[in-house]
C-alpha cells in the first residue's frame, strides 16, 4: 500500500490532499504543528516542528515504522505575515517567514530524501508561490523565501535523480482556503485554485506515469 507524508496536514490544502489520497486507498502521515483531531483508519497524526530536524526525524522514522517508506512527501507547511515595506520589517519577522516557508521546507524534504534513497524511489513536492515569479510590493520576505524554495526543489531533483527519488515544484497563485477567503472578494474567490485540483497533481507525479518529471516548475494559476 502506498504512503504519503504530509506536513501542514492541518491546514486548509493539507485536509484537501490528506482526503483526497485517503479515497484513492493511500496511507495518510500528518505532521503538523496542531492536530485538526481528524480520525481515519489509514491516517496517522504527528506534532512536529518542522524547523527542527530531531523532530522531524523522529516523527518520520516513527512514521514509516507504522506505514513504511514514504513513497511521496508532500511539503505544504508555509504562510505569510500582513503586507509591509521590507525596510520597516524586523529581521526577527523576516526570519520567521523564511523559516516557516524555506526551512521547513529543507528539514523535512531532507528527512523524507534519507528513508527513500535506500529503496531506490520516491516523490518530493514542494510548494512556492506565483509571487515569486512575479514580484509585488510589501511581500519582500515572502518573495525571497518561496523563490528559494522553487530554486532548492530543482536543487533536490539534480542530487536524487540518480536514485530514482524525483523532486517537483507547484506555483499556485491564491489556493482556495477558508484562511484567504476572510480576504478575498466573491470574484476573486471563484477564479482562485481549488485545493483538490492541487492534490491531483501530486497524485499525477507520484504515479507511473509521472515519474519522468523532474525538476519542474508547474504553474497553477488562477481560472481567467
Amino acid at each position: 500500500m502506498a504512503t504519503l507524508f504530509l506536513t501542514g496536514s492541518s491546514g486548509g490544502l493539507g485536509r484537501a490532499i490528506r482526503g483526497f489520497y485517503l479515497d484513492k486507498g493511500w496511507n495518510v502521515a500528518g505532521f503538523d504543528a496542531f492536530d485538526d483531531n481528524f480520525k481515519h483508519n489509514k491516517y496517522s497524526f504527528d506534532t512536529i516542528d518542522s524547523t527542527n530536524e530531531t523532530s522531524v526525524d523522529t516523527t518520520f522514522n516513527t512514521a514509516s515504522l507504522k506505514f513504511g517508506i514514504p513513497d511521496q512527501l508532500i511539503a505544504t507547511i508555509g504562510g505569510i505575515k500582513p503586507p509591509v515595506n521590507f525596510d520597516e520589517m524586523t529581521f526577527l519577522d523576516f526570519l520567521r517567514v523564511v523559516n516557516l516557508n524555506l526551512v521547513s521546507t529543507f528539514v523535512c524534504a531532507k528527512e523524507a530524501v534519507k528513508l527513500m534513497k535506500p529503496v531506490g524511489k520516491g516523490s518530493i513536492v514542494t510548494i512556492g508561490a506565483d509571487t515569486a515569479l512575479h514580484p509585488e510590493p510589501q511581500k519582500a520576505a515572502y518573495i525571497a523565501a518561496k523563490a528559494s524554495v522553487i530554486a532548492f526543489t530543482q536543487a533536490i531533483a539534480e542530487e536524487t535523480k540518480d536514485y530514482g527519488v524525483t523532486a517537483n515544484c507547484l506555483i499556485p497563485k491564491v489556493i482556495h482556503t477558508k484562511a484567504n477567503e476572510e480576504w478575498g472578494t466573491p470574484e476573486e474567490i471563484k477564479r482562485w485554485t481549488i485545493p483538490e485540483d492541487i492534490a491531483a497533481m501530486c497524485f499525477f507525479l507520484a504515479s507511473d506515469a509521472g515519474k519522468a518529471v523532474n525538476g519542474a516548475q508547474i504553474r497553477l494559476p488562477n481560472k481567467a
